[in-house]
Formats: structure tokens, sequence, C-alpha cells
């Protein structure tokens, strides 16, 4: 009989299994983080804005994870050099890049940690063993940067090395967050397919203030009555999935139901996150009784 081949992801869906209170901590803190945000206010929103790249229309987190991955990875290459050189500069190089990475940590990690408060719940546990892991890495690494100050460089070398294992767990790890969970990955469909005008409903049935889902060509998309103005953007949260049509109004904006994401219904641009992705936006004309709509430009 031939033997089983056993993927990496098996051992590490199983070790995760294996240890039930990262899905209950990381939950609790999911929940306290994501509370934070919201009580504090427009200060509050805007800081988590800043952390999730909502500005930048891309995760943060990924973009600052490349500095440390980076820093830490070529500072052991550096240490290699070193060993086989005995070359100072090389040993300089290394200590430097080791620092650059530890600095650069502590934003990314803020970063991380406010993507993580709106995490689907399917993966809180991955999340939960991600940050784990990336904790540990950086104890070590400052463990290292410490030995290294203190001229024990045989202890500073091991632990780096220690710590570049643990990095690089974690870093496929966050792989799979993004890959299999599709945590910061766009969700729905954009809006460039519907390029005529399309009868969707009548404009009798579409109340003030009351938003509803329509699906035109395979595509979900929420019409609200809103200040006598017909807006129409994509119903599925960019951000996560959510129906938007369940939103929160909040003046010519929807916050998504689920995460909290708002979008301006004038144009489908993200107003606060998680989301770092607009809506698909469309026009809207009202034609012998019935709203119509068609793709607006492509708002990304």
């Amino acid at each position: 009989m031939p033997a089983r081949v056993v993927y990496t992801d098996e051992v590490v869906n199983t070790a995760i299994a294996r240890i039930p209170v990262l899905r209950k901590a990381g939950a609790e803190i999911r929940h306290t983080v994501h509370s934070a945000v919201m009580k504090t206010g427009p200060v509050g929103r805007f800081v988590a804005d800043l952390l999730h790249g909502t500005w930048l229309g891309h995760p943060l987190h990924p973009v600052l994870t490349d500095i440390t991955i980076g820093a830490w990875f070529f500072g052991s290459v550096f240490d290699l050099l070193a060993a086989a050189t005995g070359l100072r500069r090389h040993r300089e190089a290394a200590d430097r890049l080791m620092e650059i990475g530890a600095m650069s940590a502590v934003p990314t990690a803020l970063a991380g940690l406010t993507d993580y408060s709106t995490i689907k719940q399917e993966a809180v546990e991955h999340g939960a063993a991600h940050a784990l892991l990336n904790s540990l890495a950086l104890t070590l690494y400052l463990g290292s940067i410490r030995a290294r100050h203190t001229r024990n460089r045989t202890l500073g070398l091991i632990l780096s090395g220690i710590g570049l294992q643990m990095m690089l767990i974690s870093a496929w790890l966050g792989g799979e967050l993004v890959y299999k969970h599709r945590i910061g990955v766009r969700h729905g469909q954009r809006s460039g397919k519907l390029d005529h005008w399309t009868s969707v409903i009548r404009a009798d049935e579409l109340l003030e203030s009351q938003p509803v889902r329509v699906d035109v060509d395979e595509m979900p998309v929420m019409l609200v009555r809103r200040y006598d103005q017909i807006y129409a953007i994509g119903a599925t949260c960019a951000h996560a999935g959510g129906p938007l049509e369940q939103g929160k109004l909040v003046d010519h904006c929807i916050q998504c139901p689920w995460h909290d994401s708002v979008y301006d219904l004038r144009t489908g641009g993200r107003v606060h996150g998680p989301t770092t992705y607009n809506q698909p936006h469309f026009r809207t004309q009202v034609v012998n009784g019935w709203v119509q709509i068609r793709a607006a430009e492509i708002n990304d």
C-alpha cells in the first residue's frame, strides 16, 4: 500500500486545531479591538483607516511585511557572509538589518492587529497563530540584537536563526490567510460588464431610505432612494462579502453590517475601512416607470 502524502497545510491545520485557546482568545481580541475603534469615533476610525490601508487602496499590512521579512532575511544572509569571510562590514550590515527589521515590525504588527479586528470568523485561529508566531519571532530578534550589542554573537546568531524559522512559518500562514481564506482580497464583482441601460425594478417599488438588492446579469446590485435621488452600487461588500443592502444608511453613505466598512452611495468610493477597495458604481435613470442602471466609469 503506497504511503500517504502529508501536506504542509494538513500538518499546520491539525496543530492549530489542537490549540482551542487560539480561537477563543483570538475572537475576544478581535471583538475588543474593533469595539475600541468604533467607540473612539472619528479619531479611532482615522487611525484604523490609516492602518488598514484604506487611503492606499491596498491593505497596508502586506506592504509593511516585505520590509520586516526582507530585513531579517538579508540580515541572516550577511551573517552567513560574515561567517565565511570574517569581514567586519558584513557583521555590521547584518546587525543593522536585524535592527531595521525589529523597528519595522512594530507598525507592521499594528496594521496586522487592525486587520485582525475585522477578520472572518473562520480564519480567527489561523490569524491568531500568525500573530503569535510573529510575536515570538520579534522577541527572538530583540534578544538577538541585545546579544550582539553585548558581544555575545554566538547567542545572537542562534536566536536570529530560530527567529527566522518562526518568521517563515508565520509568513506561510499569512499566505494561507490570503489565498485560502481570502483575507484582504477583493470580494464581489466589478461593474464594467454592464455597459448598457438595463431595467431592474419599478420606480414605485423603491421606497425612500430602504435599500433593496437586485441581481443583474449575475451581479448583485444595491439600489436605494435617498433624498429623492436613486443610487446604485455593488451589493457585495468588497472587504469580506457582506450584504450592503442590510447595512445602515448615514447621510449619503452605507455602512456594511458585517465589519462597518463605509461607502459613498454617489460614487461607490470607500469612506472608512476596513475595506481598501471601492464598490462597483452604476448610473441610474427612470424610464417609463422603471429604474434602469448601467456601469459608470471604472472607479478604482
